[in-house]
């Protein structure tokens, strides 16, 4: 018996001497998943688009430059995202961003449909529809950017392109 005590704190005994920094392992690696902005996230190197929205680029400015809703839409993703695993099936291809535009879904919630519904997305793009009463409802409470004068990026994206002759 005495040995098993013996034993025992010699165990103890190493374990605690060999606490010092160069045992303690670092993680060298990014996360494999991230929020990019509020209608991008990123799975290892692959950036996809979330489908059918639209959402503020991180500088974008509303009310005549006084407010800033890019951060906070990311900021709203990542909080209805809230650590849960994210799954996205791939709908369409975006040629000119030249990214995957994919349905989003933490559990059982529709991402988009989140981001759209509290004001922090636009419904957008041939899909748009999709999410046209979330947009609705959002408007008429005056949520996120429908509580500002905001332009959707893809309104401030149109007249260069229209100047550029594409």
């Amino acid at each position: 018996m005495w040995r098993l005590i013996l034993l025992t704190c010699f165990w103890s005994c190493a374990a605690v001497g060999q606490t010092d920094n160069d045992t303690i392992i670092r993680p060298t690696s990014k996360p494999r998943f991230q929020v990019v902005d509020g209608d991008t996230v990123r799975f290892g190197s692959q950036f996809v688009r979330l489908f059918g929205i639209d959402a503020p680029k991180q500088g974008q400015t509303c009310d005549d430059g006084q407010w800033k809703p890019g951060p906070l839409a990311r900021k709203a993703l990542e909080d209805f995202i809230a650590g849960r695993p994210v799954i996205c099936k791939q709908v369409d291809f975006d040629t000119r961003s030249k990214r995957p535009v994919a349905q989003c879904f933490a559990g059982d919630d529709d991402l988009q449909a989140l981001m759209v519904s509290a004001g922090w997305a636009w419904s957008f793009g041939r899909y748009g529809d999709r999410y046209a009463p979330e947009e609705r409802e959002a408007v008429g409470r005056k949520l996120g950017v429908h509580g500002h004068r905001c332009v959707p990026p893809s309104e401030g994206r149109a007249p260069q392109r229209d100047s550029n002759g594409h």
